[in-house]
């Protein structure tokens, strides 16, 4: 047969997947990472707006930058595999419940079926956490 005119097609050689260092496999971890996600966006989500005009305190900012922050580097050490990613989501459904507890008391909205649900949202973050950090390659 006469030689073709156009080239074969090419592609990359495939890599293999890099092992996860968390011991999950991908998709897990990755649907870890977004029910951690959905989990602290909902906290806020189901808490009734005041009926009052309440002025912010200022000494609860600290916390609320400590929970957005472990919160996103839980988040990204799921989805990436990261062995720090059981540490990461402790600290995270810890801070979360700590959030639970300042609001009453900083005035914003009474305790309520919202609070039972948050609460339930922060010890599943840390109740996970804690299977992966007993559960994780040495």
């Amino acid at each position: 047969p006469p030689p073709s005119r156009h080239a074969a097609p090419w592609s990359p050689p495939a890599r293999p997947a890099k092992p996860r260092r968390d011991g999950l496999d991908r998709d897990t971890g990755r649907l870890l990472a977004i029910g951690f996600a959905v989990a602290w966006i909902l906290c806020p989500a189901v808490e009734p707006v005041p009926t009052h005009d309440v002025d912010y305190p200022l000494w609860q900012l600290p916390f609320e930058l400590a929970t957005l922050g472990t919160i996103v580097a839980a988040v990204v050490a799921l989805w990436r595999g990261s062995r720090n990613s059981a540490r990461l989501g402790l600290a995270a459904g810890l801070a979360m419940a700590v959030m639970t507890m300042i609001c009453p008391l900083a005035g914003h909205t009474p305790v309520g079926w919202w609070t039972w649900l948050q609460t339930g949202l922060s010890l599943a973050v840390m109740a996970t956490s804690a299977v992966l950090h007993r559960y994780r390659p040495a």
